[in-house]
């Protein structure tokens, strides 16, 4: 088996890979958040934000688990024939597109009742299923791509759907002056553009005739597939509860204003969101690919480390700089002046976004192990604690104590998923390190809020010097304090591509 180094190497530029597209596309379409709190007011604002946060929630119904279902199925096919691979696409897109397809015309079907449940309007309703059926429509699709490593198609593919979104919202909202449902109409159109070019794909690979195949008989099968997948529907609409209650509860507890401030702040988070969700995309397929190698264990330990030593880097560099960006005058005055009261919120954001990448790390056991009954118990535990913060928080503690509930559910949903997965495949994580780390980081940013709370505004040449030091603290103190160890440095020295050496740890 070849090092720790070359292993977390190849992790990282899969990361990388998969990640350009979604840190170009994301960072485009984040720069969009100011321009719509520049064209709408809050309230008008927070009408996009509920319905992008019934989005991954709805998908739950239309998704049914079958793209995660489907790389499970195709990583037990990779060298079976043609045929079986086939078998394995077949099953789950075509489940998507009966029973999705069913699920989403009901759903339409019974708008004039859902959409007031909801507190939508009718037409934001619509979008909202016909964004969410075409998202689910494209999800196994993708994930063929991440299991037949082609990285390199499915970062295009991504791309081409952000410069459709863009392009039409600045069309619809900038020169004819459309409302919010400009916002959705890009969307749904760019899904189907996506789609077209999904289609030799999906050509390639769906037989309608392989659906018809009898458990037992080796290779991909229903039983196999709907064994996976149950367990994780709930799990995963636990999970969705948790990243989107609570705009959801304030949807319900507040006015839209509010929701709008607290969507657009939440927005602000996008740095941690793009390192989380390109490490995801690379891990799922890592992890299935590496499980039973000997020293697998030792490895994915080294990978929770490495991505919250990330993640601390991310964290403490958008908390300190943050403030002096929103200061700038171009910007400052750019947004409506009360978007900016939702500010505070934006370093518990990215605390959740922390808690959710250890989360999909400490879990990867009971993917690899088939244990995924017990995934269900774990996030629903989190969600309920989300929505208990959630609900307590709306009326004692405004936005903070609401976005706080995202992490804490997160830290709980990490314990559990941790304690359950060590059971049925044991990893040794370094939770010493980790904690190390968090102390580090905790007396740094408590320094930054110490210091503005001084009075030094965060423009001025002392303001920008003490964010600096703040800033350099974070690898002189874990250097200081022994945090690295033995040939760690050479590690990282060999994930940097043009350096061209790998070192084992």
């Amino acid at each position: 088996m070849s090092g720790f180094g070359s292993q977390l190497k190849r992790l990282g530029s899969e990361s990388l890979v998969y990640g350009l597209s979604s840190i170009v596309g994301r960072l485009l379409g984040y720069l969009l958040q100011p321009y719509y709190a520049h064209h709408f007011d809050p309230a008008q604002n927070g009408v996009q934000s509920v319905v992008y946060s019934y989005i991954p929630i709805v998908s739950i119904a239309l998704y049914l688990g079958m793209d995660v279902a489907y790389m499970r199925n195709a990583a037990s096919v990779q060298d079976a024939p043609q045929r079986e691979r086939q078998r394995a696409f077949s099953m789950s897109f075509g489940m998507i597109v009966a029973v999705g397809g069913a699920i989403a015309t009901l759903a339409l079907l019974a708008t004039q009742w859902l959409a007031p449940l909801a507190r939508l309007d009718a037409r934001a309703f619509r979008y909202m299923i016909a964004i969410v059926f075409t998202d689910a429509l494209l999800a196994v699709p993708y994930a063929h791509l991440r299991m037949t490593n082609r990285p390199v198609r499915y970062g295009m593919l991504r791309l081409v759907f952000v410069a459709v979104s863009i392009a039409l919202n600045v069309a619809l909202i900038g020169r004819l002056q459309w409302g919010v449902e400009a916002i959705f109409l890009a969307n749904l159109v760019a899904n189907l553009i996506v789609l077209t070019f999904f289609l030799a794909e999906i050509a390639g690979m769906f037989r309608p005739a392989l659906l018809r195949v009898r458990d037992g008989g080796g290779g991909a099968s229903w039983s196999a597939l709907w064994s996976y997948a149950l367990p994780i529907m709930p799990a995963m609409l636990a999970v969705m509860v948790v990243e989107n209650g609570d705009r959801i509860v304030l949807n319900y507890a507040t006015d839209k204003d509010v929701v709008g401030i607290y969507g657009f702040n939440y927005k602000l988070g996008v740095a941690m969101l793009l390192v989380v969700q390109m490490f995801r995309l690379a891990w799922t397929p890592f992890s299935l690919q590496h499980a039973r190698e000997p020293k697998a264990p030792q490895l994915f330990s080294r990978v929770l480390t490495g991505l919250m030593l990330v993640c601390a880097t991310v964290f403490l560099g958008v908390s300190v700089l943050l403030p002096s960006l929103a200061s700038i005058p171009a910007v400052h005055g750019y947004v409506q002046p009360a978007y900016w009261l939702g500010l505070p919120i934006v370093p518990v954001i990215l605390l959740g976004y922390v808690f959710s990448g250890m989360y999909a790390v400490v879990t990867a056991g009971l993917y690899i192990e088939r244990k995924t009954r017990v995934l269900p118990w774990i996030a629903g535990a989190g969600a309920v604690l989300n929505i208990v913060i959630c609900i307590v928080a709306a009326s004692r503690w405004g936005m903070v104590g609401v976005a706080f509930a995202t992490p804490a559910a997160y830290a709980l949903m990490s314990a559990l998923g941790a304690w359950q997965a060590n059971r049925v495949f044991p990893v040794p994580f370094e939770w010493s390190r980790l904690a190390h780390l968090a102390a580090v980081v905790t007396a740094l940013f408590v320094t930054d809020r110490w210091i503005a709370a001084r009075g030094v505004q965060p423009l001025s040449a002392g303001g920008l010097a003490l964010k600096a030091v703040v800033l350099l603290g974070l690898p002189m103190l874990l250097i200081v304090t022994g945090f690295f160890r033995r040939g760690e440095w050479a590690a990282i020295r060999s994930l940097v591509p043009w350096r061209g050496a790998t070192a084992d740890a």
